[in-house]
């Protein structure tokens, strides 16, 4: 039980900080796509904007050109209606993509929070019971399991229930588009702080070869004891 349990915990921990390494190697990449996206919501918003110019800025203004401008945005509400639609419609596309950016985002965080609430005292080199596969050094695993505790609270800066958020509603396209910047922001300093946590040198690949050895000089108490442990420490996750 024993075994199993470390093993288990052990293979979830160093998946976490896989699955953390991978999005960081790509965080540039995801960053300009969501730049872009950015970019494009900005884009419909103007268009929104000068479908229906106030009066104000009609009568606020010596310029006929503008006056004029404002005339024919107000050709019929129809028209207005139609257009805002088709606004609508291609925010819609656009979310799309930002919320399967954002999907991937969700496995990133969730991995991170995960190994902030991982125990170092498992990973001490101290510990004579787990034995790590041969590439992967208890020091690398603290290494970052210290950076995801310190960027843990950053984590609070993002909306999880993204789908709720990110609607195809074109008088929020303004918030999306402020939102999803931030995001992008705080995405990318959290990539810079893990990155100098020295998981370059992790080694997936090695996963399989975890080994725990309870040869070592255990009594029933202290196994019993590290199996409550463990599962305390899972319940945390």
């Amino acid at each position: 039980m024993l075994q199993k349990a470390m093993c288990c915990y052990t293979a979830d921990t160093l998946n976490y900080i896989d699955t953390v390494k991978a999005f960081c190697e790509q965080s540039s990449k995801w960053m300009l796509q969501r730049e872009t996206e950015v970019n494009m919501m900005k884009d419909i918003q103007t268009r929104a904007d000068k479908i229906d110019l106030s009066i104000g800025h009609v009568t606020q203004s010596q310029n006929k050109g503008k006056a004029l401008e404002y005339m024919r945005s107000k050709v019929t509400q129809v028209t207005a209606d139609s257009r805002r639609a088709e606004l609508e419609e291609e925010l819609a596309a656009l979310l799309k993509s930002t919320l399967e950016g954002l999907e991937e985002l969700d496995r990133f965080l969730d991995a991170v929070e995960n190994l902030a609430v991982t125990s170092l005292n498992l990973f001490m080199e101290e510990n004579q019971v787990l034995h790590l596969p041969e590439g992967i050094s208890t020091v690398t695993v603290q290494l970052v399991i210290i950076a995801a505790q310190m960027i843990c609270p950053h984590l609070i800066e993002f909306k999880r229930d993204a789908d709720a958020f990110f609607c195809p509603k074109l008088q929020n396209v303004e918030v999306l588009a402020y939102q999803l910047d931030k995001y992008i922001r705080t995405t990318e300093n959290i990539c810079e702080k893990l990155e100098k946590s020295s998981f370059c040198e992790f080694c997936p690949k090695m996963n399989d070869d975890t080994l725990i050895d309870l040869d070592v000089d255990l009594s029933e108490d202290d196994t019993q004891r590290m199996l409550h442990h463990i599962n305390q420490l899972e319940e945390l996750r």
